[in-house]
């Protein structure tokens, strides 16, 4: 009982970490555009609604000859089905609210092709095909758009079966299996989807994660320069890449220990993030190495720095210097190379940081390399 007791518990635990979990469209969609899989998902997901359409097409067939209410939600999810399908085809990849409005249009044109069916128990069994929304949902979206998708599978099934019941040839267990198909495929499967790539994000996310200080570590930095670079390809200003190391931070620890050393670190960290703002990346690739890059649309590399270099200065107990080194990329930046980038960034900007630092410290270096 006591064991049964904490289960429930942390089952509670777990649909509240569930329910509040944030819709994931936009990081599941750097997720696959940084492992070039866009594509490829495009096309998936258009030979998907496609063959959602064929039910409504089929059902056409059958009713050609039998005009009604039938006949006109078959033709409306036909028409509704070719256009979700070439939505993925001819427009580019959606934004967040499109998707959700593609979720929509699909639950409506699944609706109508389960009610346009003349055998009601055919009907019932084409809520199966909620699942495919639902494990298109359980990938992009959160828990309670997935919620709102279960309810109206729920109110579609149920409206089905009670007028299945309601015929006296109809019989109950032929129902009943229809709807617990329904229920496992439409439901079961894409709400146990979301928990298991609710468990694998967490864990993505904290592998890129410096546990410090917060920030990003060598592997999450990599990942973000893919991603900056892939979206800032044509962009005429180019990117900055910055190594801040910081000066005779050694003398720091010795003097007010490593605790210290640690709250100056998470510092550092928590200014630099505040002072490069949503669109830049702050990353810590060593004990006392920080890394910066921002695609310069609205700064020049070395004012920057400078800024960098400054924020680091406001740290006053103790007071901490930084030498910094600078990289201008310029040109049309070849992106989906996150190795060969990385290392030719993080090792120009290393060679002007160190060039800062022979000069004295607390000052900048810059470099620049165009892309041909």
């Amino acid at each position: 009982m006591i064991r049964f007791e904490v289960g429930l518990a942390q089952l509670g635990w777990a649909l509240s970490h569930w329910w509040n979990r944030q819709d994931q469209f936009e990081w599941f969609g750097s997720y696959l555009g940084d492992r070039q899989l866009i594509e490829p998902t495009r096309v998936l997901l258009a030979i998907s609604a496609g063959a959602v359409t064929l039910v409504p097409l089929v059902t056409l067939l059958d009713t050609a000859t039998r005009p009604g209410f039938g006949f006109a939600a078959a033709v409306v999810a036909s028409v509704l089905g070719v256009a979700l399908s070439l939505m993925w085809l001819v427009l580019p990849w959606p934004s967040a609210d499109r998707s959700r409005w593609w979720v929509i249009g699909s639950d409506v044109a699944i609706a109508l092709a389960c009610v346009a069916r003349e055998e009601l128990i055919g009907g019932l069994s084409g809520c199966a095909l909620f699942g495919l929304v639902g494990g298109y949902i359980a990938f992009f979206h959160g828990a309670r758009m997935l919620t709102a998708h279960i309810a109206f599978t729920f109110v579609v099934a149920g409206t089905l079966a009670g007028l299945l019941l309601g015929d006296d040839q109809a019989a109950v267990s032929t129902i009943a299996v229809a709807v617990i198909q329904a229920v496992l495929v439409g439901i079961a499967i894409p709400i146990a989807t979301q928990f298991v790539l609710e468990m694998l994000a967490s864990d993505a996310a904290a592998s890129e994660v410096d546990t410090l200080t917060g920030v990003l570590n060598r592997r999450g930095l990599e990942r973000a320069l893919e991603r900056i670079t892939s979206a800032g390809r044509q962009n005429a200003h180019g990117l900055a890449v910055l190594v801040a190391d910081l000066d005779n931070f050694k003398e720091i620890n010795d003097r007010y220990g490593h605790r210290h050393g640690d709250r100056v670190l998470a510092e550092i960290a928590a200014r630099l993030r505040g002072a490069v703002g949503a669109s830049g990346v702050v990353a810590r690739i060593g004990g006392d190495e920080f890394v910066v890059a921002d695609s310069l649309r609205w700064t020049e590399p070395t004012r920057l720095a400078n800024h960098v270099l400054h924020t680091i200065a406001a740290v006053s107990d103790p007071p901490v210097t930084a030498s910094v080194g600078v990289v201008h990329l310029s040109g049309r930046i070849p992106g989906r190379q996150s190795v060969m980038s990385t290392v030719l960034f993080t090792d120009l900007a290393d060679a002007a940081m160190y060039e800062a630092k022979r000069s004295g410290g607390n000052t900048v270096r810059t470099r620049s390399h165009h892309y041909a």
